[in-house]
């Protein structure tokens, strides 16, 4: 979810809060995100954009998940001790989420990035305001092409496996550049990613201009 940085005056105060304590957050910012739902919804506490018109069966079965996940943890918790736990689970857990929310954050911001509404929205545009990040050649590989691969991964996500991920876009590149619509596809070189996604955090957290909405 995004917010127009013109109304952030008439956010919610739980909003306007995790806006202004932004950097302190990037670190742990998946379990907050878990926790408290910003920017689109809570996934413990049940409320907020994601969980709107769901059915009664979708919330039993998100609250199913929650109560699984936290007997398991108290589990380990309890046959590990704090310690161990917090050593072989936690920190293990802060470091992949916080790699997962940096890849996905960068891959659907951009510097000119523009935001639909509903009325202007298809999935073709909004797949085309996604961006292949280039980390480098042998993180790109490590990670199986999943940053750098993300635009056809959107295009054609029921039809392309991530093993195919790079001869995809090679293709999905040519084609665009025989039709003239080269201007549709973003790549951005991103080697130095962890400073990227401070910088991007920190000026733009879930906030776009208002001169970035399509509106018709």
């Amino acid at each position: 979810q995004w917010f127009i940085r013109e109304e952030s005056d008439e956010l919610h105060p739980l909003i306007k809060m995790s806006y202004e304590t932004r950097n302190f957050q990037l670190p742990i910012l998946y379990f907050v995100y878990l926790f408290l739902g910003v920017p689109d919804g809570g996934h413990v506490f049940f409320y907020g954009r994601m969980w709107e018109n769901e059915s009664m069966q979708e919330k039993l079965r998100g609250a199913l998940s929650v109560v699984v996940s936290f007997l398991t943890a108290g589990t380990l918790w309890y046959n590990m001790g704090f310690a161990d736990f917090t050593v072989v689970c936690m920190v293990p857990w802060l470091v992949t989420s916080f790699w997962l929310f940096m890849v996905t954050y960068l891959q659907h911001h951009s510097d000119d990035g523009v935001l639909y509404t509903d009325d202007t929205w298809s999935f073709t545009k909004g797949a085309f305001q996604t961006v292949d990040r280039d980390y480098g050649k042998w993180i790109n590989r490590m990670s199986h092409h999943m940053m750098d691969g993300h635009v056809v991964h959107h295009l054609f996500f029921t039809k392309v496996p991530h093993y195919r991920l790079e001869e995809a876009t090679i293709a999905l590149k040519s084609g665009l550049k025989e039709a003239g619509l080269e201007r549709l596809y973003k790549q951005v070189d991103t080697p130095d990613f962890t400073q990227e996604i401070v910088r991007q955090f920190d000026e733009n957290w879930f906030f776009i201009n208002e001169n970035q909405v399509v509106r018709e």
